[in-house]
């Protein structure tokens, strides 16, 4: 991590609410052309707590300065958005200039369009995506970045149409965005072929979908409320977000995917209750015969939340994920003894506590699955000092009786965490 570089990133850092102001003040007689600035600028430090076997820079599994601009402007009756990130991470050793969000957005009678860079996301589940197959940022996820960055942009247009039966989001990528996955880097997992934990040098470098057309992904959403019940359906086409097959070359890659779906959600006594399913159709493996590409799934999702006293919030979820032709996938199977089972269960628990005036908030998140048993803890404290600092702490607790399970596999990678955010 450059020295000079972090340097002349705090200065510039520290500097820039006085810059914004100046241009306040040339913008005030005119607020429809007034561009709105704002940002923060964030350390943080996590460490491993178990050897990690990824550990290659001194058992930080996160070491980095980030900086985040955000400008918005009004321009006729367009709203342009712009939201960068400048990673300096120590525990990898790179500087990276990450454009989260690039948009420019119109509202015409019932029809909004967003075109750019920017988060998608949909669906009822909490930390738990079922139809919602837009990209995730895992690295992130597991090192201890603000919860924010799990969901990960994407260059994309959206139509959004608002009728009176129903309403629709219609979704196209014109290029395939994967899933930031685990690859050996940061993170260690378990490798089927080398039949044992592994990490980078060499993490994964996989085969991407050519850069064509007809590889772009397509999604929609039809959805609206009945009596205070909200329903949608949902369609998908693309690709898996993660390179979970083989190609001819003995290389991973992504294999087609299409994803058919609904959801409800509704209040339940002093609570809210969600249900959600999915059909996940690998359309390169009709008859099931082919062991390089995923199987057909299943995924049901059942949760409730409620808040159980005064800034106590209760959740509780049940997962089911469901591979269908099973017997196929294990005759198949050039390592049937490492695959999942055929029905994988999870139970997720959320636990959160808010308390002065909201400022603090203490939350604790399991994954539990009894059929692999293993599972996932992410305990995380929060706090608001004022309108520009605030500080938080964490943890990523992983077990498994197993090497090859899905929480199993990072067993090695548990790690503590601590931010510090400014703000402007």
């Amino acid at each position: 991590m450059p020295e000079r570089f972090l340097l002349i990133l705090f200065v510039f850092l520290i500097s820039f609410p006085a810059i914004a102001d100046d241009w306040d003040d040339e913008w005030e007689e005119d607020e429809q052309d007034a561009v709105e600035v704002h940002g923060f600028l964030e350390a943080g430090l996590g460490s491993y707590t178990d050897g990690n076997p990824a550990d290659t820079n001194g058992d930080f599994s996160l070491a980095e300065i980030v900086a985040r601009l955000e400008l918005s402007y009004l321009w006729s009756d367009i709203d342009l958005s712009l939201k960068g990130d400048v990673h300096a991470d120590g525990a990898v050793d790179e500087n990276k200039l990450k454009i989260r969000e690039a948009t420019a957005q119109y509202s015409w009678n019932s029809v909004d369009i967003s075109a750019g860079r920017q988060v998608l996301t949909w669906g009822t589940g909490d930390l738990i995506f079922l139809n919602d197959i837009f990209p995730k940022d895992y690295q992130s996820f597991f090192s201890g970045r603000d919860l924010e960055y799990l969901k990960a942009p994407s260059d994309a247009i959206k139509l959004g149409y608002f009728g009176s039966a129903v309403n629709i989001d219609f979704i196209w990528m014109p290029e395939f965005e994967p899933d930031i996955y685990i690859d050996g880097e940061r993170f260690s997992y378990f490798s089927s072929i080398a039949g044992n934990i592994i990490a980078a040098p060499p993490k994964i470098l996989p085969q991407h979908p050519s850069e064509k057309l007809s590889n772009g992904e397509i999604a929609i959403r039809i959805y609206d409320s009945i009596d205070g019940i909200e329903w949608a359906l949902y369609g998908y086409r693309g690709f898996w977000g993660q390179p979970t097959a083989i190609d001819t070359s003995g290389n991973p890659t992504f294999a087609r995917l299409n994803d058919y779906g609904a959801s409800i959600r509704s209040s339940l006594w002093s609570g809210i209750a969600n249900a959600e399913i999915s059909y996940y159709q690998s359309i390169q493996d009709q008859d099931s015969a082919n062991p390089l590409v995923p199987n057909d799934q299943l995924r049901f999702l059942l949760g409730y939340e409620a808040e159980v006293i005064a800034k106590l919030t209760f959740g509780l979820q049940y997962y089911i994920e469901h591979t269908l032709d099973y017997d196929e996938l294990l005759n198949a199977s050039m390592f049937p003894r490492n695959e999942q089972d055929e029905s994988k269960h999870w139970v997720t628990t959320r636990v959160n506590y808010r308390a002065y005036r909201d400022n603090l908030n203490i939350s604790i998140f399991a994954f539990i699955s009894p059929t692999d048993n293993d599972g996932y803890i992410r305990p995380a404290i929060s706090y608001r000092i004022d309108d520009i600092w605030s500080i938080a702490a964490g943890a990523n607790v992983f077990y498994g009786s197993g090497t090859h399970t899905f929480w199993g596999q990072f067993d090695k990678n548990d790690n503590i965490y601590l931010r510090t955010r400014f703000s402007f």
